[in-house]
């Protein structure tokens, strides 16, 4: 029997950040207080309802407001896909680009809430709906992130992951304070010398300081995994020319959205890693292509998130672990805010350095309803 589409819905929350995550985008801006995403419903007829999650961050390219988010949902997609077979999503995702015009954020939380509901409908988790796990096993590796920080406060938050397992670090760098950053880089090699590091700029250099400041981090980290985005989005030839003028690999994060952009960059050597986040490519549907092509490349990938809550978190790790391409380990786990809005959430809580998906079908979470009544916004 085929299982149809009957209502999409957008709901707005709000949730307060329960630790701070600075980044070179956020330093110089008013501290965030809250989360302000979209949980996305998507009912069908047989009862079942899928959801995903929206992470709207309006600095970002594309990145649209959360009022912006909610009405495309409600106003532009929902009228699209009522009434529509469930399990036909590529098709879904094509008239949903055409309507949207090139917006990503708002695609995503509804493609997830698609897979979300197929996976219940089928009684498979998402990964296997996206072919299986790649690894054998549903499993992915996980790093330790760490916003920007002074240097004794980064090296006792470092310490204190490493004691839980973690070996892998992303450190966020690209803020006005560079001596502080290549201090704080330095210390965490001395006090966790097993520490495997990587830094995140977030577009906070230009293509000189980089190539000045990336040997540098380099040298004080005693070797860099990467450097994550050192340049502005749109400056690709900036991007190449820091990534053929350093030894440590470049990841492109902020610069790389759709398949169409891994080809890009790949055409300019422009970087060595790709990031690939559920939000800039539109979702999991899209995801997938973007790792095709980065794999027809040569491009590793990274899985790397948008902070989203409970919902999200869980998209991105059933993405990463269905998909061959993904090198790297990832951070999506990380959850900043003082409630992810599902039942499940001491569940999705890592505890070290490898995480096993649950085997539950659709995303394998439930919403909390009693926390999304309490944190929704109107």
């Amino acid at each position: 029997m085929t299982v149809s589409i009957t209502a999409v819905e957008a709901i707005p929350v709000s949730v307060p950040v329960e630790t701070a995550y600075e980044t070179s985008l956020s330093v110089e801006s008013d501290e965030r207080a809250t989360f302000d995403h979209v949980i996305v419903r998507v009912e069908t007829d047989s009862g079942v309802t899928g959801v995903g999650e929206i992470a709207p961050e309006p600095y970002w390219p594309h990145g649209l407001t959360q009022s912006s988010c909610a009405t495309l949902v409600d106003e532009t997609i929902a009228p699209v896909l009522e009434g529509r077979p469930l399990h036909r999503i590529r098709r879904h995702v094509d008239r949903m680009e055409r309507e949207l015009a090139g917006e990503p954020f708002p695609l995503y939380g509804v493609d997830v809430a698609l897979h979300d509901a197929l996976g219940r409908v089928r009684d498979l988790p998402v990964y296997e709906l996206l072919g299986g796990p790649a690894g054998g096993e549903p499993t992915i590796d996980l790093h330790y992130s760490i916003g920007i920080k002074p240097p004794d406060e980064l090296v006792a938050e470092a310490r204190e992951a490493a004691e839980a397992g973690f070996t892998a670090f992303k450190i966020k760098v690209g803020g006005p304070e560079f001596e502080a950053e290549r201090a704080a880089i330095a210390a965490l090699g001395e006090r966790v010398p097993e520490a495997a590091v990587r830094v995140d700029a977030n577009q906070g250099w230009t293509p000189p300081e980089a190539m000045r400041r990336i040997p540098i981090l380099d040298e004080a980290a005693d070797g860099l995994v990467l450097v994550e985005q050192p340049v502005a989005h749109d400056d690709l030839d900036g991007l190449a020319r820091v990534a053929a003028a350093v030894d440590v690999p470049i990841l492109a994060d902020e610069a790389c959205f759709s398949p169409r952009d891994v080809a890009a960059l790949a055409r300019r050597d422009a970087c060595d890693v790709v990031n690939i986040k559920l939000g800039k490519t539109g979702g999991l549907a899209r995801a997938c292509d973007v790792a095709t092509v980065a794999a027809a490349h040569g491009f590793p990938c990274f899985v790397g998130s948008m902070l989203e809550l409970g919902v999200g978190a869980a998209a991105n790790a059933q993405f990463a672990a269905a998909s061959p391409p993904v090198s790297y380990p990832t951070g999506t786990l990380n959850v900043h805010a003082e409630h992810g809005l599902v039942v499940e959430r001491d569940r999705w809580e890592p505890d070290g350095s490898t995480f096993e998906l649950p085997d539950a079908p659709g995303l394998g979470v439930t919403v909390d309803e009693s926390a999304l009544a309490r944190y929704r916004v109107d």
